[in-house]
């Protein structure tokens, strides 16, 4: 048998479906292929649950040596990376040959994949804060455009009455000029934040919301991240303030960013607080004009399309 496995992973002259898993983030197909001239593998076919890869995703993937497939038929022809192992016998008995062992790799993927991607992206993040690094990554600064340009959520339908201030397309590396709206919540109040920018997109605005695209958040650098949105990307910010925003430290990061480009706008509205309960934020005076959560979320975004619009 040939040490190697040609072809693409995926046609052969026969392909058996063998297992599936998954975990939070990844979904995991397991294949044995049959080509010419007597080759036989085990192909691991890998999707994330929320497409497309971030810049370091994707560097972890070359690094571990999976491969790119545009359209995977264990995945309903959508793209996936795989990898492949040759089969290998080594004698005639029944287990003498490395099926055992490939199995025993595929079933370790829902326990063991993701941590072992976060483990890698946090070395390679902690050897580049000393100027090295061992992923196969772009700069920070330009993964960062590019990624905000591959993964921008698009309305689903153009805002009335106004032309889009973003123009990259969700496959090219143009950073986008803005979002029409950021939000920035405590995670007590994610389900009115994810109606609110739910409801803002339905409406055909831009809006920057994390939940969107988890997967393209992991292993970025947020602290650099997040300050680009929220000080210079955002046409408006909505802060949900309540005390659970008050005591966070990710969202003291976000209003802060925030509250910088609120003092550069000398003036204009930037950040439109929504008051949840009766905290009050460092900074944001409470002379500053909020809209109470008991109005609704349906009737909030009433207000703030109009806003945008006008």
């Amino acid at each position: 048998m040939a040490a190697t496995l040609e072809g693409d992973g995926h046609t052969a002259r026969q392909v058996q479906t063998m297992k599936q898993s998954e975990d939070g983030t990844f979904e995991f197909r397991f294949t044995f292929v049959e080509g010419d001239r007597e080759q036989k593998g085990f192909v691991t076919h890998y999707r994330p649950k929320h497409p497309p890869l971030s810049s370091e995703l994707n560097s972890v993937f070359k690094y571990l040596g999976l491969n790119a497939f545009g359209q995977c038929p264990e995945f309903d022809f959508e793209a996936c990376h795989y990898r492949t192992l040759p089969y290998q016998k080594r004698g005639e008995g029944f287990f003498e040959n490395n099926t055992e062992f490939a199995h025993r790799c595929f079933d370790a993927h829902a326990a063991h994949f993701s941590n072992g991607i976060e483990n890698l992206l946090e070395s390679n993040a902690a050897a580049e804060r000393v100027g090295m690094g061992f992923l196969p990554v772009p700069k920070p600064t330009a993964r960062l455009n590019t990624d905000l340009a591959a993964n921008l959520r698009r309305p689903s339908r153009a805002a009335p009455g106004r032309a889009r201030a973003t123009t990259a397309t969700s496959t090219g590396s143009e950073m986008p000029e803005s979002f029409d709206v950021a939000i920035s919540f405590a995670g007590s109040e994610r389900e009115q934040a994810d109606r609110l920018a739910e409801l803002m997109r339905e409406a055909g605005f831009v809006v920057f919301y994390d939940n969107y695209y988890p997967e393209q958040l992991w292993g970025k650098d947020l602290v650099r991240f997040f300050d680009e949105i929220y000080r210079k990307r955002a046409r408006f910010c909505v802060v949900f303030v309540s005390r659970e925003y008050r005591d966070r430290i990710w969202t003291n990061h976000e209003l802060r960013s925030a509250q910088a480009r609120a003092l550069e706008e000398k003036g204009n509205e930037y950040i439109l607080p929504i008051k949840v309960d009766d905290a009050e934020l460092d900074g944001l005076p409470p002379s500053i004009g909020y809209l109470p959560i008991s109005l609704g979320v349906e009737k909030i975004a009433e207000l703030l399309i109009r806003k945008l619009t006008s």
